[in-house]
């Protein structure tokens, strides 16, 4: 897949970013969902221009949004639908680490909102484009391999027991969760690949204290991959997607994911909490 439709969320910083430059400048129309129109905008002018009739370049969309925001995604669709009948791929990539327990304007804590909830919304909401697609796949970089117990069906919105570590942990079994809903729609034809690029030299967005974020900046500069080099895998399972519906991968490896009659249940169980919400 050499040009094609793309859809980004968390398209203007990191690995949304690197991924959408690769398929502007492949000749690709790009959409690229974020909160910073600026961004945006050098992300256009590094690719060479981005629009129309420019040589080299494909053709680039901003649609600015508060992923965190479920009316946002809803909005995001809407306007994303309007303008492609069809999708080639939608790359989720959007992220923001919250250190503390955040409540969003909707009253939704926000890494269940950012980290699964948009997700669910973007992929269902554009599933219908997708699958009109000859080779649909959604690649989400909600890393594969959290407990299959994180999942707290007591207290999803960590009202009572917040540390970041579960709110990370019960969004990644989501989004684990949220493959299996997608190969159960009727028509079957969308890849849902979760992917860990590992440790990549971005920019971590995130709540960071400056002492956390001078660290972290420190470890990326002697151990951290370059982004350029990051996305070099994904860029070939968006382009060749797994046969299997369900996959997981770190990096260029591999990874085991469980689709047992327990995880189907627990994926049907977590769809309909979904709909409540």
């Amino acid at each position: 897949m050499d040009v094609g439709r793309f859809v980004i969320s968390g398209g203007t910083d990191g690995i949304g970013r690197a991924l959408a430059l690769h398929y502007l400048r492949a000749g690709a129309d790009v959409v690229v969902i974020g909160r910073s129109e600026e961004k945006f905008r050098r992300l256009v002018a590094e690719a060479g221009g981005g629009v129309s009739g420019v040589s080299g370049a494909g053709v680039a969309h901003f649609v600015e949004a508060d992923l965190a925001l479920a009316a946002e995604n809803r909005r995001v669709v809407v306007e994303v639908a309007e303008r492609f009948p069809e999708i080639d791929a939608l790359i989720l990539c959007a992220a923001y680490l919250r250190t503390t327990r955040t409540v969003t304007a909707e009253g939704l804590e926000h890494t269940f909102a950012l980290y699964y909830l948009s997700r669910y919304l973007l992929s269902h909401g554009l599933a219908d484009r997708l699958e009109a697609a000859d080779r649909p796949v959604v690649l989400n970089t909600s890393v594969p391999g959290a407990s299959r117990d994180a999942v707290r069906w007591g207290d999803l919105q960590l009202d009572r027991r917040f540390t970041a570590r579960r709110a990370n942990q019960q969004s990644r079994r989501a989004n684990e969760l949220l493959g299996l809903m997608l190969r159960a729609r009727p028509a079957g034809r969308i890849r849902h690949v979760l992917y860990n690029p590992g440790f990549v030299r971005t920019s971590h967005a995130g709540a960071l204290s400056r002492p956390a974020r001078a660290l972290v900046s420190a470890l990326a500069a002697v151990a951290a991959t370059p982004v350029d080099r990051a996305v070099e895998p994904i860029v070939e399972l968006i382009d060749q997607p797994p046969e299997c519906q369900v996959s997981a991968y770190r990096r260029r490896h591999r990874l085991r994911l469980s689709a047992a009659a327990a995880d189907i249940a627990e994926a049907e169980r977590l769809r309909s909490v979904t709909g409540r919400l």
